[in-house]
């Protein structure tokens, strides 16, 4: 499920509220410039992140033509002890 910037702060900060947060771990970026980021709370909780670049391809309408664009944006996964359903968050790279 692909969520916008406010729903994913708004989870986020839910969650970090009700376990309350205590500690970040965040790995070394990796050779496709990708990294990982655990939140880990009080209670044992931990919300999950996997952050970096995609190659996204649409197809957008430009002056009435349908055109197939790829473009690289920067996507963060993210997840949780309390919900392991994986959401995904984009912007531009």
């Amino acid at each position: 499920m692909t969520v916008n910037y406010k729903q994913y702060e708004s989870e986020k900060a839910a969650f970090l509220k009700k376990h309350s947060w205590i500690d970040c771990s965040t790995s070394p970026m990796d050779e496709y410039g990708r990294y990982h980021k655990e939140y880990i709370c009080e209670d044992g909780s931990i919300w999950y992140e996997v952050m970096g670049p995609e190659m996204v391809s649409e197809v957008v309408e430009i002056k009435k033509a349908q055109v197939k664009v790829e473009v690289k944006m920067f996507r963060t996964e993210f997840w949780s002890s309390d919900d392991s359903s994986s959401k995904y968050y984009y912007e531009q790279f």
